[in-house]
């Protein structure tokens, strides 16, 4: 077999890129380890959004990272026997954290973001068939539980535009 391009991962970014490469004159082999979106895709539960430029970063807050480092939160759990492993990535991602940081990263991309779902909607239309009627506009809620937090969510969203 002959390709002049392999990609890896045939999730909705692998699918996407594969089927951007074609057009383009590339043969190209999608390889997964399992069936097509059933690892980060399907965890993802098929959102295309557009809004996500923001990384999530490490927490700056003290009372924060106290409440990560006692194993206290439901979205991040560590057995403390990988902590020693752990420590140097850890501290990587703290630094990368800063808020200059994820402004730079958020600015670089915001306009690839804001292209995906115009670039999936002409995948979906190109694929024909009963794809479209597995694509539902709706939107995205957030729901806050803080006023302090809603004001940072739209300091966040106000800086990208």
């Amino acid at each position: 077999m002959h390709a002049d391009v392999i990609v890896l991962g045939a999730g909705m970014v692998g699918v996407s890129v594969a089927l951007h490469l074609q057009p383009r004159g590339r043969d190209v082999v999608l390889i997964d380890r399992r069936g097509a979106g059933e690892e980060t895709s399907y965890g993802n539960s098929g959102l295309i959004q557009s809004e996500g430029a923001i990384p999530y970063a490490f927490p700056r807050e003290f009372g924060t990272i106290l409440s990560y480092a006692m194993n206290r939160r439901s979205d991040a759990v560590y057995h403390l026997a990988a902590l020693p492993r752990m420590a140097p990535w850890l501290f990587r991602y703290w630094q990368n954290a800063a808020p200059e940081r994820i402004e730079r990263s958020a600015r670089a991309l915001a306009p690839l973001m804001a292209q995906c779902v115009h670039e999936h909607d002409a995948l979906i239309a190109e694929a024909g068939g009963a794809a479209g009627a597995l694509v539902q506009h709706r939107g995205w809620i957030r729901c806050l539980r803080t006023e302090e937090r809603l004001r940072q969510a739209i300091a966040d969203a106000r800086r990208l535009d």
